[in-house]
């Protein structure tokens, strides 16, 4: 194995760990606030540059592709990695034990979001824990575009967009789609800051709310609101966390200007861009809409919130039709994205039926290519279309079918290898909940926790919550943070990694 390569790319995610760590400084040097703590950061920050100069040092410096192992292998690692140094702050300030602390950290970065940390805790470390989810994402978004669809298959991504969408392991188109998706990642960021500041809440809460939901972490953080248009501004942010951020690159590549030709004057400059503009304004609104995953996300949001909304008002838990129906559509957004967010009002324990369907909703996730966790809708979508195909021949024997997303034809490797991720999915889920159970806790104490961390979710009202996690021995805090990991990166990523084989990438059958 290439440990050279593991290397390099550990020290990038070092480096990124570092830039990170600035965002709690400079809330801290603008309000004179918390200076030991955030002398606790400065360190930790040129440690992790000097750590990832040393990995740099020992690297390898220039290679043409990424190998399957070596890229399964590093994706493995980082997560751990970060989080020894992104838990030191937690540590070093005394709020959370080392165990908890390196649970939280890598809950968050994982986009678990663990509600761990004490909401009394200082308000610079809600900041960190917020930094972290955003980090983590921003990191799974990166692989999800370079070495993930490598890995394991892709599993249907290439499908998310009209005419496909090609990924490759050559550094230089690696390279490419990450700078692309790092733009659009902070494009909405902001807009999401801004959605948060217009709904109220001051820079700083915006921010964190801002990080937490577009990188679905969540948490137990919620800032003081004066009215219920916050309710709405998580809503967006949430449901713009459940899209496909390659359909967001596409459709925001498609509304930026073109270079400016001088030889031609201003205003017809302006009216060949509007021009244009209306063009692709039709057109994304026709890619959007007409996308078969999209339509079974909206779909599954109206179904869901008429249902809940409906049993809230039957069981008098809510007199006001409007009421009833804001906080069905919260909870919507915030499972279905795997944030996890729930609101004060709403926290005591659900009924049953809420819980069934807060189950369904994070085990099932947002659209491919999105940060959320959990099974996610295209790949729901070509099992039902497979069990149907199925049908259809069990009838007509010597029929031949296709199975389409859309105009698109779903290859046959494709369709076994999201059967077999479906396999891996509920075995998985089952064999984890069996050891956790193993550690002490009720069996269906350890069902919620093992369905929370592989759909990174963090947060399951009803089965699970914080101090489940808390009470857990050691090796149970170890188990759960591993299977954040692989919820997080997948089944098949993780076998690879630790099989170390050596794909022919020519002959690979992955």
């Amino acid at each position: 194995m290439n440990f050279k390569m593991i290397l390099r790319i550990q020290s990038q995610a070092m480096f990124s760990l570092s830039v990170t760590l600035l965002v709690p400084i400079i809330y801290s040097l603008i309000y004179f606030d918390s200076y030991e703590i955030t002398i606790v950061f400065a360190i930790i920050g040129i440690i992790s540059a000097i750590t990832g100069i040393i990995f740099q040092r020992y690297s390898v410096g220039r290679f043409q592709r990424a190998p399957l192992a070596e890229s399964a292998m590093s994706i493995l690692m980082m997560y751990p990695i970060l989080a020894v140094f992104g838990c030191l702050p937690f540590i070093v300030t005394g709020y959370l034990m080392p165990t908890n602390a390196l649970l939280e950290t890598i809950g968050d970065l994982t986009s678990a979001g663990l509600p761990i940390l004490p909401t009394d805790a200082p308000y610079i470390l809600h900041i960190w824990q917020s930094c972290l989810m955003w980090l983590g994402s921003l990191l799974f978004l990166l692989m999800m575009v370079t070495v993930l669809p490598e890995i394991s298959g892709d599993f249907g991504l290439s499908l998310s967009l009209p005419g496909g969408q090609g990924f490759s392991a050559v550094i230089g188109q690696m390279n490419l789609m990450s700078i692309r998706i790092i733009k659009i990642y902070v494009v909405l960021t902001l807009v999401s800051v801004c959605i948060f500041k217009l709904s109220g809440l001051y820079f700083w809460d915006s921010l964190i709310m801002a990080m937490r939901c577009i990188s679905t972490g969540g948490g137990s953080f919620i800032p003081e609101h004066r009215n219920f248009y916050f309710e709405y501004a998580a809503m967006f942010v949430m449901l713009l966390a459940c899209g496909n951020f390659l359909v967001y690159y596409h459709v925001i590549r498609s509304l930026i200007p073109p270079a400016p030709k001088f030889e031609i004057s201003y205003l017809t400059r302006l009216k060949q861009y509007f021009l244009r503009l209306r063009r692709t304004v039709f057109a994304n609104l026709k890619m959007i809409f007409f996308n078969e995953e999209i339509k079974i996300l909206f779909l599954i949001i109206i179904v869901f919130m008429l249902f809940l909304t409906f049993r809230g008002i039957y069981n008098e838990i809510y007199f006001d039709g409007n009421v009833a129906l804001r906080q069905a559509l919260f909870h919507i957004a915030s499972f279905l994205s795997t944030t996890g967010l729930v609101i004060e009002e709403a926290s005591e324990l659900p009924h049953d039926v809420d819980m069934l369907f807060i189950f369904l909703m994070a085990m099932l996730g947002g659209c491919i290519g999105s940060v959320t966790g959990g099974f996610k809708i295209m790949r729901l979508i070509i099992l039902f279309k497979i069990t149907a195909a199925e049908v259809k021949k069990t009838i007509h024997p010597n029929m031949m079918t296709v199975i389409r997303v859309g105009d698109t034809p779903v290859p046959i490797k494709i369709v076994g290898r999201i059967l077999g991720y479906f396999f891996l999915v509920i075995i998985t889920l089952f064999i984890c909940a069996a050891v956790l159970s193993f550690t002490g806790a009720k069996l269906s104490e350890s069902f919620g926790m093992a369905a929370a961390c592989l759909s990174t979710v963090g947060n399951l009202p009803g089965f699970c919550d914080s101090e489940d996690f808390i009470n857990l021995s050691r090796f149970g805090k170890f188990f759960c943070m591993l299977m954040m990991i692989i919820g997080r990166l997948e089944m098949f990523a993780f076998l690879i990694a630790l099989s170390g084989i050596k794909f022919r990438r020519k002959k690979s059958n992955w």
